[in-house]
């Protein structure tokens, strides 16, 4: 099933038909491939003959022939329309990619590392392309590609199951969608990260990730890590963890967010926040999805929901005082807290009172999964939280 996925098509026609390369980059099963198709459906309805597009896909055994980067060459040359699926698959694709940006092709790639472009290369393509992270479903694409309305209910399924657009094609059921799940992480983490990177030891990687799943809530540093991994008997350098964190970003398994320093206007570089990129991968490998954690799952999603809409998130921390989500885009900025329930009065002073040490005029929120969450306390804006993935801020 092929889903029209809007949100990018829009950001990338304007790019259609110019001779910069481009790039979609994210991790695995977002459809980037699916989104190649969409394109090339855009230009054969704009009235471009087929004959002149050619479309490679390098996980397919046919095309094992084209890991040679000359055959490849050869093979594509004469197309004006050029699409290659994984092409880190052909040996010194980036040769053959500039011989034929030389050649003013108008040339779509995709790739599941953000490392993509380095060193030389970056140097050589400098101006000549540009990239496109491709997430999983928003909240409103999932709403768009079931035709489910916007209510609580079905943003309760958002929370438990969504994110990688296949599911579309899979019963709800929690046994089989996070048998999906688990699949898609062992290629991620097995084949993306272990095998690119050579790793020897791939249990502190799975326990740095199990350490980050269950602790998605915290400001890490990974001094911090290495102190906790430590106890549990796992003797590992800072430098290690620093750098299993780094191979763990760029295969977008993981949103690394800055500490945000409000009175200088600065962003920390030390001890981030880390989201998982697909928390619904995250309750699979757990193998549970508890209501304990609900409202830092909640957390999550509206973090990776923000910058899938690109959006640049920041955390705040300063005297135990947090502020969850600080947002930016075009010159705009909003303030965000994330909660399950605003149960109490103290629940209440809490999450309102932290916004209102704020004395900005920009706006600031109390999300929360209350059905009463629709109105202002003390100037803040109380809003349900699949109210505002749906409405507030995709502009």
């Amino acid at each position: 099933m092929l889903f029209f996925r809007k949100k990018y098509l829009d950001k990338i026609q304007p790019f259609v038909w110019k001779d910069m390369i481009k790039i979609l980059i994210w991790q695995r099963r977002v459809w980037k491939s699916k989104l190649l198709f969409l394109i090339k459906n855009f230009l054969l309805n704009s009235w471009i003959d087929e004959n002149k597009i050619v479309f490679v896909d390098m996980e397919n055994l046919e095309n094992e022939k084209f890991k040679d980067y000359k055959v490849f060459y050869d093979y594509v040359k004469n197309f004006d329309y050029i699409f290659v699926d994984e092409v880190q698959n052909i040996e010194n694709w980036e040769k053959a990619i500039l011989s034929l940006q030389n050649k003013w092709k108008d040339i779509y790639i995709t790739w599941s590392n953000s490392k993509i472009l380095s060193g030389e290369l970056a140097t050589n393509l400098r101006w000549r392309y540009i990239e496109f992270e491709i997430f999983p479903f928003d909240y409103k694409e999932f709403l768009d590609a079931l035709n489910f309305k916007n209510n609580k209910e079905n943003f309760l399924k958002y929370t438990k199951f969504w994110g990688l657009p296949y599911l579309i094609n899979l019963k709800l059921e929690e046994e089989i969608v996070y048998e999906y799940l688990k699949s898609i992480y062992s290629t991620i983490v097995l084949k993306d990260v272990v095998d690119r990177y050579k790793l020897r030891n791939y249990s502190i990687l799975n326990r740095l990730i199990s350490y980050i799943a269950k602790n998605i809530w915290n400001i890490f540093s990974a001094s911090n890590i290495t102190k906790y991994l430590k106890s549990q008997k796992i003797n590992v350098s800072t430098i290690t963890v620093l750098q299993y964190l780094s191979y763990l970003k760029e295969v977008f398994l993981l949103q690394e967010v800055k500490r945000y320093d409000l009175k200088w206007k600065k962003v920390f570089e030390m001890k981030e926040k880390y989201y998982f990129t697909d928390i619904w991968i995250r309750n699979a490998i757990l193998g549970w999805f508890s209501p304990m954690d609900i409202g830092w799952i909640l957390e999550n999603i509206v973090a990776v929901n923000l910058l899938s809409n690109w959006w640049k998130i920041y955390v705040w921390e300063y005297n135990n005082l947090e502020i969850d989500i600080i947002a930016e885009k075009n010159w705009e900025k909003m303030y965000i807290q994330v909660a399950y329930l605003i149960s109490d009065e103290n629940v209440k002073k809490r999450e309102f009172g932290n916004l209102q040490k704020i004395k900005d005029n920009w706006p600031k929120y109390v999300l929360s999964m209350d059905d009463i969450a629709d109105g202002t306390y003390e100037g803040i804006k109380w809003v349900k939280v699949w109210e505002f993935l749906k409405y507030q801020w995709s502009k």
